[in-house]
C-alpha cells in the first residue's frame, strides 16, 4: 500500500474493501472505528494541507491574498492526496488491529514470534504502571497547585525541577518494592499466561488468504517491471 502510486485509485479500492472485510469480520461495528480515525484525521490534514505551497512543480492555481502569493502545483496537489489517502487506510487499519486484539494478546503474540523476551517484559510493566506514574504526577500537580497559588513564574519552574525530581525517587522506589515483590514470589523472568493460543480454522483461512495476496502482488509487480524493461521506460514513471 505504501508503494502504490496514487494515480491507481483502483488499488486503494482494493485496500479499502479489504479493510472493511476485515473490520466486518472481526464483528466490529463502523461506529467504532470512525470515532477513533475522527480523532487523528484532522492532525494529518493539517501537516499535509500544507505540501500543494511548498511542493515545486507546474502550478495550476495562484491565490493572492494582500501582498502575498501562493502557487498551488500540481505535483504538491497529488503529493497531498498521497499523503492523506495512505495515512488514513493506514490508520484504519491500525485501529482495526487495535480494536480487535487486547495489549496482552499483542505482547503475547510477540512473545511467539521470539521478539527479545526482556523488550516484552518492558512493554508489559510499561503497560500496567504508566497509569499509576500519571496518577502520582496529578497527585503532585494538585499539591503543588495548593501550595504556590499565585506565585511568580521563577519560583514555579523551580517547584516543577523538584516534582520531577520526586517523582523519579518514588518510581524507583517503586520499581524497587515492586520487583522484591515479584521475586519473593517466585519470578523468574519469564511472564507466564492463563490464556492459551491456538490455530484456528479461521487463522488458517487468514493466513492462506495473505499468502496468496502476496503472491499475486509480487508476481503483478514482476510482470509490470518486466513490462516496463521491454517498453524501455523509467521504472518509477512506469510504476
Amino acid at each position: 500500500m505504501i508503494l502504490t502510486p496514487i494515480t491507481r485509485i483502483r488499488d486503494f479500492g482494493l485496500y479499502f474493501l479489504l479493510i472493511v472485510a476485515i473490520g466486518f469480520c472481526s464483528k466490529i461495528t463502523p461506529w467504532q472505528i470512525l470515532k477513533k480515525v475522527c480523532i487523528l484525521i484532522p492532525f494529518i490534514f493539517f501537516i499535509a494541507m500544507f505540501v500543494p505551497f511548498i511542493k515545486e512543480g507546474n502550478v495550476c492555481l495562484s491565490l493572492e491574498i494582500g501582498n502575498w502569493k501562493f502557487d498551488i502545483t500540481y505535483e504538491g496537489v497529488w503529493t497531498f492526496l498521497n499523503i492523506i489517502v495512505k495515512s488514513t487506510l493506514s490508520i484504519f487499519l491500525l485501529v482495526t488491529a487495535t480494536s480487535t486484539t487486547t495489549f496482552p494478546d499483542f505482547l503475547k503474540g510477540l512473545d511467539m514470534l521470539r521478539v527479545p523476551r526482556l523488550l516484552v517484559m518492558i512493554m508489559s510493566f510499561m503497560y500496567r504502571y504508566i497509569f499509576v506514574l500519571i496518577d502520582e504526577a496529578r497527585r503532585l500537580m494538585r499539591a503543588r497547585s495548593l501550595r504556590y497559588f499565585g506565585s511568580r513564574y521563577k519560583e514555579q519552574f523551580r517547584v516543577i525541577g523538584y516534582m520531577i525530581g520526586v517523582l523519579f525517587i518514588r518510581t524507583y522506589e517503586r520499581a524497587e518494592r515492586i520487583y522484591s515483590a515479584m521475586i519473593i514470589r517466585g519470578f523468574s523472568g519469564e511472564a507466564l499466561s492463563v490464556k492459551r493460543f491456538r490455530f484456528s480454522s479461521m487463522d488458517i483461512l487468514f493466513l492462506v488468504g495473505i499468502i496468496v495476496s502476496l503472491v499475486c502482488i509480487v508476481s503483478g509487480l514482476v510482470h509490470k517491471i518486466e513490462h516496463i524493461r521491454v517498453s524501455g521506460a523509467h521504472l518509477w514513471q512506469g510504476l
